[in-house]
């Protein structure tokens, strides 16, 4: 799941078993297409999978946006056709619930 190719619009680095950083980088604006929330939710998949994982750090590659709005102009079906995510929510929601509900630290 680790991945150094630039295009990805997110990259999971395993700094430690215990410490994962993840990085949103889908310039120019971050926005949140299908490619970006499939991607997000392997994440959630291996961090729920896991439990040496402790802290997650979320940081944007690009400057003066962490993530914005969703992708407009990417096809409606593309994101659509996402299966349901494992609380009965559509992807991105579930992503979002499953991440408040995830066992890692939590600090601000």
């Amino acid at each position: 799941m680790d991945s150094s190719t630039k295009t990805a619009p997110i990259r999971l680095n395993r700094v430690s078993p215990a410490c994962w950083r993840v990085t949103f980088d889908n310039p120019p604006l971050n926005l949140m297409g299908p490619e970006f929330v499939q991607r997000f939710r392997d994440i959630m998949n291996a961090l729920e999978s896991d439990a040496a994982v402790k802290v997650v750090i979320f940081e944007s590659a690009v400057e003066g946006f962490f993530l914005n709005h969703s992708d407009f102009l990417a096809k409606l079906e593309d994101l659509t056709g996402i299966p349901q995510g494992p609380t009965g929510l559509e992807a991105w929601p579930d992503i979002l619930v499953r991440l408040t509900r995830a066992p890692v630290s939590r600090s601000l």
